[in-house]
């Protein structure tokens, strides 16, 4: 079985969750852990379910891998790359259960908005990941940001809007979250789940 984190060198592309977690299971996947609130809270309530993240800075990814460890969690792997690397090179066709972006970076200067995650590009890549039935549950407190997600998940064929405030009621916060609460910023939700 491979280890928490995982090694893109000595596994199969593309990757197939079995091999992963040795056993067979719903496989959610969180684009950018960060610290891994969010992810580490999930997969210690639901030991049902597979948990992948990826997560570019290689501190907060070591960080993650060690909290995991820490806290024993078996159904968690987490692998250093990028959101594009993930979506466009190592995910299977119709693989992912639930894919959670939550505080993507706004890249607020206009002369950056091409670093952005959400385009239609993107977008549709993730579609392509989802199972029927899967679900892409984003947030941000970027109001202008927030926007431009919604725009781009609304165009996206495939997908149907769902009431964000229910599709994550029963979800954990992260960081981020509680400290954009606690500063009393806006936090825009949206949820979407695949039609076919």
């Amino acid at each position: 079985m491979i280890g928490i984190g995982v090694d893109l060198d000595q596994v199969r592309v593309p990757l197939r969750w079995a091999e992963l977690f040795g056993r067979e299971a719903p496989t959610d996947l969180e684009i950018g852990s960060g610290k891994g609130r969010f992810l580490l809270e999930l997969a210690a309530t639901h030991p049902d379910r597979n948990l992948v993240a990826v997560e570019r800075a290689a501190k907060y990814h070591r960080l993650c891998c060690q909290r995991a460890a820490r806290r024993g969690l078996t159904n968690v792997r987490l692998i250093r790359t990028t959101a594009e690397d993930l979506l466009f090179r190592l995910l299977e066709p119709r693989s992912v259960a639930n894919l959670y972006v939550l505080f993507p970076d706004p890249w607020p200067k206009k002369r950056h908005h091409k670093r952005r995650l959400f385009t239609s590009e993107v977008v549709d890549a993730m579609v392509d990941a989802l199972q029927p039935r899967g679900r892409v549950l984003v947030k941000s407190d970027h109001g202008e940001y927030a926007q431009v997600i919604g725009q781009a998940l609304d165009r996206a064929r495939g997908l149907s809007r769902l009431d964000s405030e229910h599709a994550f009621a029963e979800l954990p916060k992260t960081g981020f979250e509680h400290k954009y609460l606690d500063q009393g910023r806006t936090i825009f939700g949206f949820a979407f789940e695949k039609t076919d």
